[in-house]
């Protein structure tokens, strides 16, 4: 345990630096990505693209995301379940655990269903259903998106207050 709290700093580090990139992978993703695959047929001239077709384009990005999504949850979990038995602090936990249960949301629940729908065929594209999925989706990645923001200023801002006492 004393080597594990020896470490603590690098593991901070590669927190933040993991919570850092997945924000700014969903950013591209979410806002930078969308917008010019959804106008792939306006931007590109002679190009013949469906909404259908680019939704799939799109899916295929968060499926990649996902895969860094996980990763980040299983870290937030370890992360914050060594820090609560070292700290007894309890915000931070709480907010990992609440990103935690949206990331898994997004990339267990709602990105299979939009992926078994695709699958389906462009009829299911329309229907009620997805509809209403792809945008409970759109709603719980924003979330995920403010309060993986939240928990690294929250932690940032507990690194400097700590350095702070000491002067």
């Amino acid at each position: 345990m004393q080597h594990l709290f020896k470490l603590r700093p690098y593991f901070l580090t590669l927190y933040l630096l993991l919570i850092a990139v997945s924000l700014g992978a969903g950013l591209a993703s979410g806002a930078f990505a969308t917008s010019s695959i959804f106008r792939a047929a306006e931007i590109v001239k002679n190009l013949e693209i469906t909404t259908f077709q680019s939704g799939v384009l799109m899916t295929s990005i968060f499926i990649k995301l996902n895969v860094l999504l996980n990763i980040l949850a299983l870290y937030i979990l370890i992360y914050e379940i060594f820090t609560l038995s070292v700290c007894r602090k309890k915000v931070t936990p709480l907010l990992g655990l609440i990103n935690v249960i949206l990331i898994f949301l997004f990339t267990l629940y709602y990105t299979p269903f939009i992926v078994e729908a695709q699958s389906l065929g462009e009829e299911s594209f329309y229907s009620e259903t997805f509809a209403t999925m792809h945008h409970q989706s759109v709603l719980v990645f924003k979330a995920l998106m403010a309060s993986l923001f939240i928990l690294f200023i929250y932690r940032l801002l507990r690194i400097i207050n700590s350095d702070c006492k000491d002067k």
